[in-house]
This record gives C-alpha cells, sequence and structure tokens, in this order.
C-alpha cells in the first residue's frame, strides 16, 4: 500500500482496493453460506415427526433470508475491509516505505485487535459447544427415561375397519382374527390393541364426576386422559400393576364397567392407600359408573418431560372402537417381522389397509416423544461444529500471520544461536494466552447463558460439569495443535532466507 501511495494513489483508491478485496471474500463467503443453508434446510426439513398427520416442518430459505444474507455480506465487506482500509489510508508513505514495508503498519493497537477476534471466536465456539452438550446428553437421559412402558421389541400399526364398510359384529369378529393369527406367528410373543398410541399425536379425554363427591357451584370437572385396550395391553407393553387385576375376556359389555387408572389419579381424586372398588363417571353425578379394578404405574402419555397426570384404561370389550393400533411384543427384532404380519393380515382381509408400520422405538421419535431433544441436538451440534472451526480457523490464522510477520526476527534469534524449541516456545508463549483468555471468557459466558436453556433440557443441568470438562478440554487441545502447527513451522526457516525476508 506504501509503494502504491508512492506511485501516485490517493486515499480514496485504497479504500477502493480494500474494499474490492473484502467484497470478494464477503460473497465467496456469502455464497457458501447459502449452499450450506439450501443443504441445511432440506436435512431439517426432511426430520420424521412420527406421525402420517399432514404435518411438515418448512425451513426453505425466502426471499427475506436472502435479503438477510445479502446484508450481512454488505455489513462484512464494512467490517472486514473499510475499517482497516481507513487506517491504511492515514499512513505516512515515507515512513512505511523507510521501515521495511508490511511490517511497519504492525502495532500495538493491530495486535490487540486480531487477538481480540480470536478471543471472540473461541468464546464463542467454546459456549456453542457447551449447549450442543448439553442437548445432546439430554437427548441421552430422556431416551432413558422410564415411560411407565417397555418400548424395545414391540412392532405397531393401524387397522380402520370403518373404511371398508364392517358393522360392530364383523369389527369385532375381525379384530379377534387379528389377534389369533398375529400371535400364530413364530417370534410373537403377545398381541394387544388400543385406541392410542402412548405419546402420540392422538389422545382421548373427558370429564370426570367421582362418585359421593358433589361438584360445587362454578366448579369444573377435573377433564382426565384415557385409553381403550384390551386385556393383554399391560402384559404386552409390560406396564407393572400395583395393585388390583388388569382386564379379562369377561369384562365385556355384559359386565359392569370397570377401569384401571395409574397412581396420580388414585392419590388426586381419592387420597387413600384402597382405591381398588372406587367409582366415578363420564356421563355426570347421576352414572352411570366404572369401578376401578386396578393401578397400574403412573407412565408418560402426552410428553416426556410432563408433570405426572392423572390416566385411566376402559377395556375395549366394553366400548366398541373400529380404528385400533395393534401392539405386537416380539423375541425376535421386530422389523424382521413386518413381511410377516402383512402377508398374514392380508391373507384374510385383503382390502383392509395396514397403516403406519413401525417400531415402537420409531414411533417415539415423534413430535410428542424425542422429536424436540433429537432437532435440538442435531441443530445445536450443527452449530457448535461450525463455531468450532471458525474458532480453529481464527487461531491458526492469526498464530500463523503473527510468525510469518515475526520472520526477520526469527532469523536474527537463530543466527544468534537460539535453538528450534526457543522458537517454538517463544511462538506458542502469545498463542497460548490468547487460547487462554478466549477458553475463560467463554467459560463464564456458558456459566451465565446456559441457565437460560433450562427449560429445554431434561435430566442434566444447565451446568454440568462433564459437558462443561469435556467440552473446555477438547476446544484447548483443538485450538492448541491449531497454534502447534504454524509455531513448527517457524522453527524450520532459513537464518539466511529470514535475515533477507522483506
Amino acid at each position: 500500500m506504501g509503494i502504491r501511495a508512492a506511485l501516485g494513489a490517493g486515499r480514496w483508491r485504497l479504500v477502493r482496493q480494500h474494499l474490492t478485496e473484502s467484497m470478494l471474500l464477503a460473497l465467496l463467503g456469502g455464497g457458501a453460506g447459502l449452499l450450506l443453508a439450501n443443504w441445511a434446510a432440506g436435512f431439517l426439513s426432511s426430520l420424521p415427526l412420527g406421525t402420517n398427520l399432514p404435518i411438515t416442518l418448512n425451513f426453505q430459505p425466502d426471499l427475506r433470508v436472502y435479503v438477510y444474507a445479502l446484508g450481512s455480506v454488505l455489513v462484512s465487506t464494512v467490517m472486514v475491509g473499510l475499517i482497516p482500509a481507513l487506517r491504511v489510508a492515514r499512513y505516512d508513505v515515507n515512513s512505511v516505505l523507510r521501515e521495511g514495508g508490511r511490517t511497519a503498519s504492525e502495532g500495538r493497537r493491530r495486535h490487540i485487535v486480531r487477538n481480540t477476534l480470536v478471543v471472540a471466536q473461541l468464546a464463542g465456539s467454546l459456549l456453542l459447544l457447551i449447549v450442543a452438550g448439553l442437548f445432546v446428553r439430554s437427548l441421552n437421559k430422556a431416551q432413558q427415561m422410564y415411560l411407565g412402558f417397555d418400548p424395545n421389541h414391540v412392532l405397531n400399526f393401524s387397522l380402520d375397519v370403518q373404511q371398508v364398510g364392517f358393522d360392530k359384529a364383523h369389527g369385532e369378529q375381525f379384530f379377534r382374527q387379528v389377534d389369533e393369527r398375529i400371535r400364530a406367528i413364530p417370534g410373537v410373543v403377545s398381541v394387544a390393541q388400543a385406541f392410542v398410541v402412548p405419546l402420540g399425536v392422538v389422545s382421548t379425554d373427558d370429564p370426570v364426576t367421582v362418585e359421593g363427591r358433589p361438584v360445587e357451584p362454578g366448579e369444573h370437572l377435573p377433564v382426565v386422559m384415557y385409553n381403550d385396550v384390551t386385556p393383554s395391553y399391560f402384559d404386552t407393553l409390560q406396564m407393572p400393576i400395583l395393585a388390583g387385576r388388569t382386564f379379562t375376556e369377561a369384562d365385556n359389555e355384559k359386565a359392569p364397567a370397570v377401569a384401571v387408572i395409574n397412581q396420580t389419579m388414585a392419590r388426586q381424586f381419592w387420597s387413600s392407600d384402597n382405591v381398588l372398588g372406587k367409582r366415578f363417571s363420564l356421563k355426570g353425578p347421576a352414572g352411570p359408573f366404572i369401578e376401578v379394578v386396578g393401578v397400574v404405574q403412573n407412565g408418560k402419555y402426552k410428553g416426556v418431560v410432563e408433570d405426572p397426570l392423572p390416566f385411566f384404561y376402559l377395556p375395549l370389550n366394553q366400548v366398541y372402537v373400529d380404528f385400533r393400533t395393534v401392539h405386537v411384543r416380539t423375541s425376535l427384532p421386530p422389523e424382521k417381522l413386518q413381511r410377516d404380519i402383512e402377508a398374514n393380515l392380508h391373507a384374510f382381509a385383503s382390502d383392509i389397509p395396514v397403516r403406519e408400520m413401525q417400531t415402537m422405538t420409531q414411533a417415539l421419535q415423534g413430535i410428542n416423544g424425542f422429536f424436540l431433544f433429537r432437532f435440538g441436538a442435531q441443530l445445536t451440534s450443527t452449530m457448535g461444529l461450525l463455531g468450532l472451526i471458525l474458532a480453529v480457523v481464527g487461531v491458526y490464522s492469526v498464530v500463523s500471520y503473527a510468525a510469518v510477520q515475526r520472520t526477520h526476527e526469527i532469523g536474527i534469534r537463530m543466527a544468534l544461536g537460539a535453538a528450534p524449541k526457543d522458537i517454538l516456545r517463544m511462538v506458542l508463549r502469545q498463542s497460548v494466552v490468547v487460547v487462554g483468555v478466549g477458553l475463560a471468557v467463554g467459560l463464564a459466558a456458558a456459566l451465565a447463558g446456559t441457565r437460560a436453556i433450562a427449560s429445554l433440557i431434561v435430566g442434566v443441568r444447565p451446568t454440568d460439569t462433564t459437558t462443561f470438562v469435556t467440552v473446555v478440554l477438547l476446544l484447548a487441545v483443538i485450538a492448541l495443535i491449531a497454534c502447534w502447527i504454524p509455531a513448527r513451522r517457524a522453527t524450520r526457516v532459513n537464518p539466511l532466507v529470514a535475515l533477507r525476508y522483506e
């Protein structure tokens, strides 16, 4: 720039030179970012929601996104190009040429600015990586959480006899045949039917009236979720019965109405240890009433992180439902029995559509299951990886540039007898300080900032020691490697070449 100014280039010409180079870099970066954004948008939009309902996620960029990207490019151009350009344009040409060109423009202020940028990159990367680590650990904890049933080795699919015009009699006969035929397939342990799937999109609830407990004027009846199930439902999903019994084939339309309730409903409605024989109604204080015959352990019904909710089960033999979900527990991997089950169903009912055949673990990846945890882990991990790349590039670039700027000094030191290890220590010393400051700032920001995501993670504290220690060590090692590579290269400089440098 000093030579250009000496040959007659004015300040505006020097500024334009800087801005042109900065604009080119910003446009290349913006273009690469848009390509990554389009790929990421397609990836995020393709994530399964665990349901066949017409629900989709659309992350495709629109005009506003492109305008925002263009604005980012322009802002980057100004920050990267204009400020340094104005500073260069103010230099005295004679002093620049007399002091050796490029090194004359170096000063304590520029070192501080560069180091500050690297500190900010390291701090931001550390914060992103810690958030990503918390979301990944939260996903792992959520998947290990007890849901009130065992989802392993269970295959689900749905049948709707209304679509083929079956009345109640034909529907009941069809569903009995489904149980018998599937149970006869080798590898099938048990078969159950229910109206809704645990943690599914569809749920059922009704207001409940407890016998002997009149409703006060202006008081609203509690609304409780429930499910209609067959007698083998609790064994198939391995739901522990804590008191009483489950349903039997004798619990049909001619028998008294019965229900199995969970622990929360027992405590909330009766506040006693013995709730067997207690009654409630879905029709009002006049009945008919449903008798409690069993208590099942609490589970998860609407979401993985929900507080304990009251819930009860009714026998399908007493309430006919023409749409049902079939649960099949297998001794083999459930995927291996899908074709056999479909072939068996179509053999005696070829016109019945079999929908949503998937394992229970696959079904739990839906919106009410682990989808948000998995989505959060994938999104934050991607952002953390990008932050890590930026931090490594920043550290490597600054250390490499600083080593190049000190080439003449390194040649003098080596000519005076400095060993390669002395040069390595000299180059690394300043870099290690910058890395340490960046990690310290990032750690402080993470300790303060991760509390904001406490409601979005489960099973792990926002200041989880394992996550913090692992991420800090990982980033420190990677950053030090990024420092060591240019520092090691500096030790291999030929002293004669270094002394003639510039």
